[in-house]
């Protein structure tokens, strides 16, 4: 109990107690409000000025109330980087000054899921953005345990560490996918979880990656990181174009990331028989799906969430290394103030692919 009596000895808030921070206050409402600034209450606590935090999709569809999985009033943002402001006293892997990346799900470490090195499955993991009670990054600044934080390679952006997150995400349902050296593989949506995926499978090589998306733009970004062929389901027919090149099979492995009835099907339809059809795309929480698709063609449909450590500390090796470049993918840049009516703008501009907010 003596960490817990000196850490409040070295409370750590903001100056003025305060700061903006950009709040879901009902569905299809963000506010920009002055709020309570948020304090070391921990022994593993950390303060970090936020510097970078991406929009994710999953925030786009919990400001709608599609998915369900943000409750307002709260704080959103999980896509995050900043500079270490405080620490509290049990913290010895980063100091004052520090550039960071924010894994944003903190797992517990005791259940059985944790105990067995499968993480992401935590039953008491809470996430930075999506539980209230966790906070969230559309602020200036966030409390989050030290041993979430990364320290940023040297030479990487604040912008660059928050790719961190989605392209973990992106890591980690590729090892789930289990795809061999000569798969051809088919993504289902081009929005930068699918576009971040295409950037790590053309490093390993493939020669067949398959890439459908409505949007003609997105199309245009995926070809340009190297997408073998591009399908606009809205004119073309996937199953037909997959099948044309890969003599009638389809594809060994499908990758749905859109996380809707008719994209998951999509990914079914174009897989071959015997094949893989991973599910990134956390949307809808019920679709349709043809069953007996997938039964008597004995797919194999895997389900895939968030990532671990090791995934995290890999994709900022990889962003550091140029292996993977965000330029293609950040498209538009705001600032807190712009929060209010960001969201509803960001769902009308499909050419759009990766906004990240400025505070």
């Amino acid at each position: 109990m003596a960490g817990a009596r000196d850490v409040a000895t070295r409370d750590v808030a903001t100056p003025g107690g305060t700061m903006q921070a950009l709040v879901f206050t009902a569905i299809r409402k963000m506010e920009l409000q002055t709020t309570p600034a948020p304090r070391l209450t921990a022994p593993d606590d950390v303060l970090v000025r936020v510097r970078a935090v991406g929009v994710c999709g999953s925030d786009l569809h919990g400001y709608t109330g599609q998915s369900g999985r943000r409750t307002p009033p709260m704080i959103m943002g999980h896509e995050a980087a900043g500079e270490v402001v405080a620490i509290g006293p049990a913290v010895t892997n980063v100091k004052p000054g520090d550039q960071v990346a924010i894994q944003p799900v903190r797992f517990c470490g005791q259940c059985v899921f944790c105990r067995e090195g499968k993480a992401s499955l935590c039953a008491n993991r809470q996430v930075l953005g999506v539980h209230p009670a966790a906070g969230g990054a559309y602020a200036e600044w966030l409390v989050w345990p030290a041993g979430c934080l990364f320290p940023m390679p040297a030479g990487m952006t604040y912008e660059q560490a928050s790719f961190g997150e989605p392209l973990a995400v992106c890591l980690h349902a590729l090892r789930l996918a289990d795809i061999k050296p000569y798969d051809s593989v088919a993504l289902v949506g081009s929005g930068p979880i699918g576009l971040l995926t295409l950037a790590i499978l053309r490093t390993l090589g493939l020669r067949q990656v398959f890439v459908s998306d409505v949007s003609d733009e997105r199309l245009a970004v995926a070809r340009s990181l190297g997408a073998s062929v591009t399908i606009n389901p809205t004119r073309d027919n996937p199953r037909a174009v997959v099948e044309a090149h890969t003599e009638g099979l389809g594809a060994d492995v499908s990758i749905e990331a859109v996380g809707l009835g008719v994209t998951a099907q999509q990914a079914i339809d174009v897989t071959k028989n015997g094949g893989t059809v991973v599910w990134i795309g956390n949307n809808m929480r019920e679709i349709q799906i043809d069953m007996q698709s997938v039964v008597t063609r004995e797919l194999r449909v895997q389900g895939t969430y968030a990532m671990n450590d090791l995934d995290f500390g890999r994709a900022l090796g990889m962003l550091a290394d140029g292996a993977v470049d965000i330029g293609p993918l950040l498209t538009q840049r705001a600032t807190l103030a712009e929060g209010p009516t960001l969201f509803e703008d960001l769902l009308h501009a499909p050419q759009v692919i990766k906004c990240v907010i400025l505070p």
